[in-house]
């Protein structure tokens, strides 16, 4: 039975978004879901595959159906070895895949790339990726009509999306001996390749990320562990596909890292983290989702995190209606409660909405939940004040990189270089107009810093 996921992002979707259940099955894809305009519908199938579609244009993001065909009843099959043949399963893509207009590939390894060219075959589908995506798709005879080849830095214009190409790394495997492992994985795979294939030549021909801009909404796509931080500064998906098993924490910080890059998504969703279709994972496995979900909470505390479940749609609604808390964007005048965070006294609101604009009064680095200013000095409290600001724009639906102007005031202007080395962490591009004020006194006591500031929210 179809079970349509329709989220407002201010409401916590407990009954229809749940956690994926011990013991689920592989099961056919349900029909496609009428949408209305502005919505989109994200569908996970298995490891870092997902449909995507705006009700028009269907991509495919390196589905691997075949996954699936290791987990039987009796017990999981043998795993193919590296010299071994490694068809793809016919009958699980053709029971999971209708329809597909194009195929993005991240990166060549065969639980990303095997099923491609099977399904382009079959439904016509313009394959996106490296080179080495390019030659796996042709040795199952794809055209070069249906292939794009990018290498990264690209942004192309397809009239009902557009596609930014973001170049990648791959997932440190092997304790950080990805490199020189002996198994294989690099390098880039040659022309004149015939399948079937063995495993073996699956290799990845480096690793792309997307940001896809689909139906007014744009969501990054991530296809392993890792990523070039500078090349995620700036963007500002609604939408975040997260690379999330337990390789993640061979990279320092790299939830919190990759949050603050993007400016705290709207919405989170972990990918490439159900134990390679494993019905019935690990209690590590279970553990590890969990604690990815609590890193997203204190990395983004206004993000909404969902774990999608094998083949239901999560239908996304019109992102001008994906505001926190502020409701679709009106000409209204309100006030935004962020969470953690009131007025030191009822003379004023923490932050007002108005129209298309977020207003922030002057934010001090108090610690959520008190009314305690924070400790360790000037560098420590513009950290938490920015935090701070960071989670009332994410409250009234805005992000860091909707943010104007600034103006920050000092008690001291020898604290100046002090808190722009901090400051410029949360403003890396493009930063907003700003003024810096020395005062006499602060309202509270111990603080030090206080900064306001306004934006206006991005697509309004």
């Amino acid at each position: 039975m179809y079970r349509r996921a329709t989220m407002a992002l201010g409401v916590l979707l407990a009954c229809t978004l749940s956690a994926q259940a011990d013991g689920q099955q592989s099961r056919p894809a349900p029909a496609a879901a009428t949408l209305m305009s502005g919505e989109v519908s994200l569908t996970y199938l298995g490891n870092a595959g997902w449909e995507i579609t705006d009700g028009g244009k269907v991509i495919l993001v390196d589905p691997f159906l075949t996954q699936f065909a290791r987990w039987r009843p009796s017990g999981p099959a043998p795993e193919i070895g590296p010299n071994d043949f490694y068809p793809a399963d016919t009958a699980l893509i053709n029971a999971h895949v209708q329809r597909a207009d194009y195929i993005v590939i991240t990166h060549g390894h065969s639980d990303h790339a095997l099923d491609a060219g099977y399904i382009s075959r079959r439904t016509g589908a313009v394959i996106i990726g490296h080179e080495t995506a390019a030659n796996l798709a042709r040795a199952y005879d794809v055209p070069d009509s249906s292939l794009i080849t990018v290498i990264g830095g690209e942004d192309y214009e397809f009239g009902d999306f557009s596609l930014r190409v973001i170049p990648g790394i791959h997932s440190a495997l092997d304790k950080k001996h990805y490199y020189n492992n002996t198994r294989g994985l690099v390098g880039t795979a040659p022309r004149g390749l015939r399948a079937p294939l063995r495993r073996k030549d699956y290799v990845e021909g480096g690793s792309l990320a997307y940001l896809l801009r689909i139906g007014g909404h744009e969501v990054l796509i991530m296809g392993s562990m890792n990523y070039i931080e500078r090349e995620m500064e700036g963007l500002r998906p609604d939408i975040a596909l997260v690379g999330s098993n337990s390789q993640r924490l061979e990279i320092r910080d790299f939830t919190g890292r990759l949050l603050r890059a993007l400016g705290g998504p709207a919405l989170v969703i972990p990918t490439h983290a159900d134990a390679y279709g494993n019905p019935n994972p690990s209690a590590a496995d279970l553990a590890d989702r969990e604690r990815f979900r609590q890193e997203v909470a204190a990395a983004s505390p206004a993000s909404r995190f969902i774990r999608p479940n094998w083949f239901e749609p999560i239908v996304v609604p019109a992102r001008s209606s994906v505001a926190p808390s502020a409701g679709p964007r009106a000409s209204g005048r309100q006030a935004v409660d962020p969470p953690g965070i009131a007025p030191l006294v009822p003379a004023y609101s923490v932050a007002i909405r108005s129209g298309d604009r977020v207003f922030v009064s002057g934010m001090t680095g108090i610690k959520p939940g008190t009314q305690d200013i924070v400790d360790g000095g000037v560098p420590a409290q513009t950290r938490q004040t920015l935090e701070n600001i960071r989670t009332a724009l994410l409250a009234g639906g805005a992000t860091m990189a909707d943010v104007d102007e600034c103006t920050v005031f000092l008690t001291d202007m020898a604290d100046y270089a002090a808190m722009n080395s901090v400051y410029i962490e949360f403003f890396p591009v493009d930063p907003p107009a700003r003024a810096t004020l020395a005062v006499t006194a602060l309202p509270r006591p111990a603080a030090r810093v206080e900064i306001k500031c306004s934006a206006r929210i991005r697509g309004s």
